[in-house]
């Protein structure tokens, strides 16, 4: 039986671009979640300072509660205030489980898998840099990752000559690996609709695990037809945020992998129905998982608990800042991340160093800029 206790604080910090978020309690329990508002992480302490009255004094353990309430207050979609309630109802679940003395899975209904199979994904510059990462990779044990095989000088390359030297780098890439590797490529929404058609086409005899976010995803309508001509499997949807944008996705048959973030659509309260809602149309949840240690804990708590929960996204944490956030990294071993079984979300945060390492400016890490095309404009999608 839980004992009574009510929200105190509502506190988040900015360290480099991650925003991590802290609720404690009156009885002096404290949860911990991540928002993955990368691109303004400076919003969110303000968009929390501004909805701390609204938890404050609130039971820390009614998620679906607590949700709906600031929800339906503001009816709001934007992406920074949904990334500051995931984060909230992450710690919440978090404050729940660890009050139960059990895993956050354990609340979800118990685990359906041992392990979780990571897909990792190879941060490189140069085709060939893609490939010797690609086989150190499955040389540890990896048997799924994840290329982004437009680099270079590709934004100005004719359109021929563009996917000729992607889709060479890709089957390379499968060439090198052989056959016992899920291979996927992100296109990071640098293709237009009838390029992304041509694209898969191009590579269709080289059995890609998925092509993920052909096109740029500011239309459904357009996605959905993407996703309808390819011929081959899609991953969609690490930008939305909620329930209602992902039904919309899972509505269109030709969408194999939809790819919620927990930091964004609506922590464990909301991830879970939107796995549930792809998994009444036979469809995969391969979740967007590129900042820290922790939104890939929280994803592990999922995993674990998912039936229709497919290969969790991964990057290696054994690295500064990733290392430094938290006391211990997810662990990893043979191309798997092992399942937590410590109470909450499984991971603990290092405050001392978060708390004394402030913002970062996003910039053009990990390439993400807005490419130039040959006539200086920015370049047409």
């Amino acid at each position: 039986m839980l004992e009574a206790d009510a929200i105190e604080a509502v506190d988040a910090w900015v360290c480099g671009h991650w925003v991590f978020v802290r609720v404690t309690t009156e009885q002096g329990r404290s949860g911990y979640g991540e928002s993955t508002y990368f691109t303004h992480p400076t919003a969110i302490p303000a968009i929390l300072k501004d909805l701390e009255d609204s938890y404050r004094g609130q039971s820390p353990y009614r998620p679906e509660y607590l949700y709906q309430r600031i929800l339906k207050k503001h009816c709001m979609i934007d992406a920074a205030s949904a990334s500051a309630m995931a984060a909230v109802d992450q710690a919440l679940w978090d404050i729940k489980a660890k009050a139960l003395d059990v895993p956050v899975w354990e609340l979800l209904g118990g685990r359906v898998r041992d392990r979780v199979r990571a897909i990792l994904l190879i941060e490189a510059a140069s085709p060939e840099e893609i490939l010797s990462k690609a086989l150190a990779a499955r040389d540890e044990g990896f048997t799924a990752m994840k290329i982004k095989p437009f680099i270079g000088d590709w934004s100005s390359r004719a359109t021929a000559r563009l996917l000729k030297s992607v889709t060479e780098t890709v089957a390379a890439t499968r060439e090198a690996l052989g056959w016992d590797v899920d291979l996927a490529v992100e296109v990071h929404r640098n293709l237009s609709p009838d390029q992304a058609i041509r694209f898969a086409d191009l590579t269709r005899e080289l059995g890609l695990y998925f092509i993920e976010d052909p096109v740029q995803p500011f239309s459904v309508a357009v996605n959905k037809h993407v996703a309808s001509h390819l011929g081959t499997t899609v991953a969609l949807a690490e930008r939305n945020l909620n329930i209602w944008e992902f039904r919309e996705f899972s509505d269109n048959p030709s969408v194999s992998i939809l790819r919620p973030d927990a930091g964004l659509a609506g922590g464990f309260t909301q991830m879970r129905k939107i796995a549930a809602i792809a998994e009444s149309r036979h469809q995969r949840i391969l979740p967007h998982n590129f900042t820290s240690p922790v939104i890939t804990a929280v994803h592990l708590q999922l995993a674990a608990a998912i039936h229709n929960w497919d290969l969790q996204g991964y990057v290696r944490e054994q690295r500064e800042p990733w290392n430094r956030v938290v006391r211990d990294v997810n662990a990893v071993q043979d191309g798997f991340l092992t399942i937590p079984e410590r109470p909450g979300i499984g991971i603990e945060l290092d405050m001392d160093y978060i708390q004394s390492h402030g913002y970062q400016p996003y910039g053009d890490k990990f390439n993400h800029v807005a490419f130039s095309a040959a006539d200086g404009g920015v370049k047409l999608q």
